[in-house]
Parts: C-alpha cells; sequence; structure tokens
C-alpha cells in the first residue's frame, strides 16, 4: 500500500518548542500534520499535553558525550522512520533534516540562538550547523537577523518580536491555576536552572544552591523545575521549594508567579513578554541576541551574582510590568504566513 503524504511533518526535540509548534499546528486545520517528538526534559508530557499525539522515540543524556551520541542515532533513525511530507518544520533542532531532505521535503528551520554560529564550537556543535545549512528557509526574530544571514544568507526570513510571541498569543490566563496544579504555595518565584550540559554553554557551575538559599532566608517560595535527576539534587535539602510531579501548564505558572529565574532564557522572555518579573543567569560569555534586546529594553534581568538577582525580585514584587499580548498576535500571524506559503508554494 502506498504511504500517506502530509502536507507537513513536525519534529519536536525539546520543551520550548512544543509550545511553539502546538500553537503553529493550532493554526493549520486544513492541513494534514504528522509529529515526531524526542524525550527531553518535558517534551514528551506536553506533546500529550496539547493533544498533538506524536511518535516519541529517543531520549536526552547528561554526559555531553552521550548527549552527542543520542542525536546523532536518533537523526539516523530519523533516515527512515521519516513520514512522506510537503515540508519539515523544525525549531533548533538538526535531527529531522537529513530525513526531510532525503524524502524531497522543504524544510523550515526557525532558530534564535545566535550563539550556535558564533565563535569556535565544539566538532558535534560544527556538524549540527553544518545539517542546519541544508534547510530552505530559515525563520529568526529581527534581532538576531545579522548573524543568522551571515551564516545561512538568503535562506532568511524574519519576523518581529520573539518566539514566545507566537504560543503567547494564544495564552488566556486560568484564575484557578494554583489550586488546580497542587503547589502548595500562595505565592512563589519560577526557577529553572542552566542547561549545563547544551553544547553552546559548556559551564559546569549553577548558582540554583546559592539562590534557593537565598530565597529561604527572605521566606520566599520556590517552584523549581529540573530537567533531570543531577539538577533536581541542586535543590536537596530546602524547605521552601517545590518539584512538581509532571509537566505543569508553565504559561499559568509564570503568569502567577511573583517572577521568573531561569538559567536558560525562554522562560524569562515568556515572562517579560506576560509583564513578570524576569530574570536569566544564562552562564554562556555572551547573551543571545534576543536576550539582549529585552536587557537593553529593561524588561528583563541578567545576572550571575546570586545576591544582585534576589535584591531586584525583592524589589519588583508587587510592581505592574507591561504586556506584550497585541504584538503577539501579529508576529503569530506572520510567522504562520510564512509556513503556509512554503507548504504551499
Amino acid at each position: 500500500m502506498e504511504r500517506r503524504t502530509y502536507d507537513l511533518w513536525a519534529d519536536v526535540a525539546n520543551t520550548p518548542q512544543v509550545h511553539v509548534i502546538a500553537s503553529i499546528v493550532r493554526e493549520l486545520k486544513d492541513y494534514s500534520i504528522y509529529i515526531t517528538g524526542f524525550s527531553r526534559g518535558e517534551t514528551a508530557q506536553l506533546i500529550k499535553m496539547y493533544g498533538l499525539e506524536g511518535e516519541v522515540f529517543g531520549s536526552d543524556r547528561y554526559n555531553p558525550l552521550m548527549k552527542s551520541l543520542s542525536f546523532a542515532g536518533r537523526t539516523f533513525r530519523l533516515l527512515y522512520k521519516a513520514p512522506r511530507a510537503k515540508a519539515l518544520l523544525s525549531f533548533e533542532n538538526a535531527m529531522p533534516i537529513p530525513g526531510g531532505k532525503l524524502r524531497g521535503m522543504k524544510v523550515i528551520l526557525m532558530l534564535d540562538n545566535d550563539l550556535k554560529f558564533v565563535g569556535k564550537k565544539p566538532l558535534f556543535q560544527r556538524v549540527e550547523s553544518r545539517i542546519k545549512k541544508m534547510a530552505d528557509v530559515v525563520l529568526v526574530p529581527e534581532v538576531a537577523e545579522e548573524p543568522f544571514r551571515g551564516y545561512f544568507g538568503d535562506k532568511v526570513m524574519t519576523y518581529p518580536g520573539y518566539k514566545e510571541h507566537i504560543y503567547i498569543a494564544d495564552f488566556t490566563p486560568d484564575p484557578d491555576f494554583i489550586e488546580k496544579s497542587g503547589i502548595p504555595f500562595d505565592e512563589y518565584v519560577v526557577i529553572r536552572p542552566e542547561s549545563l550540559t547544551s553544547l553552546y554553554v559548556l559551564h559546569g557551575r549553577s548558582l540554583v544552591p546559592d539562590l534557593l538559599r537565598l530565597f529561604e532566608k527572605e521566606n520566599i517560595n520556590v517552584v523549581y523545575l529540573p530537567r533531570n535527576d543531577e539538577e533536581k539534587a541542586l535543590a536537596r535539602g530546602f524547605e521552601n521549594v517545590y518539584i512538581p510531579p509532571k509537566a505543569l501548564d508553565g504559561l499559568n505558572l509564570i503568569h502567577h508567579s511573583k517572577a521568573t529565574l531561569t538559567g536558560s532564557g525562554t522562560m524569562a522572555r515568556e515572562a517579560a513578554v506576560m509583564g513578570v518579573p524576569a530574570v536569566s543567569f544564562f552562564p554562556g560569555e555572551r547573551l543571545l541576541a534576543v536576550d539582549r534586546d529585552l536587557v537593553e529594553k529593561g524588561k528583563m534581568l541578567h545576572s550571575r551574582e546570586p545576591e544582585e538577582i534576589v535584591e531586584y525580585v525583592l524589589n519588583s514584587l508587587g510592581k505592574n510590568y507591561r504586556k506584550d499580548f497585541e504584538r503577539a498576535s501579529e508576529v503569530k500571524n506572520l510567522v504562520i504566513r510564512h509556513v503556509i506559503n512554503t507548504i504551499g508554494g
């Protein structure tokens, strides 16, 4: 029997990507879509939560060498597991691209991490970047256009704002979220640790224990979001810390928080767009262009000094910050048009 040909194949490899892909897929009701996923962080849980019904296979590893082997192994599996489709949609994820090109798909690659293309990188990172160069269309935020255009040339198309605008455009706060989620605090801050094994970070020290200690001293409760057992161990022994047993609605979690702090970036950008005090303690030598833009606009603090971070949070309590929902709809609509034009072009 002849295999079905889909309009779009989307492969999801990390927690933030699920939100982006789900938001786009919701707007493509007249298109046939095939979803695959990679077990990293809360990715598998969120795929199910969003009702994407994707096939999840392959899993992340904490050790950098094992991580590279895991990514490489899944890339080869996708050479034969890839569906037939007109186009492939991927965000910061090189694994499906060889399979998509082998099947003759147009590859739409969404990126916002310009640091992966700047300076000297490990071998695996360089190989991954070469694979990404096979994409036909590269969608990036306007503020990050220069480094991406320098690598991808005329394949680059831009959109205003940040990737977080795309899915925050759909967000409606749930006033009963805290009660429904099982969080044992009426008030809290959110902390997401650094992704210390990411190949573009190459940094071995987490600020999490210092931050938790200072928040404990100030009697401030923390909802802590580790990706794995190693990150969970950083919070051991703190009574003011709650670790959710399953994935929560991240946007409601942030919306109801007094502040959101992350060592990765995405959750701080989500907070900034929603008008919540936002802190990045990203450990790299340089910030992503999207984060630099938010810092320069005064919508985010970036610091690796625990005392400065906690003081900022304390000073931000009770303040109202400007929300950015109207712009979010404009950003999402433009991205959707780019995807539809690629599928049908």
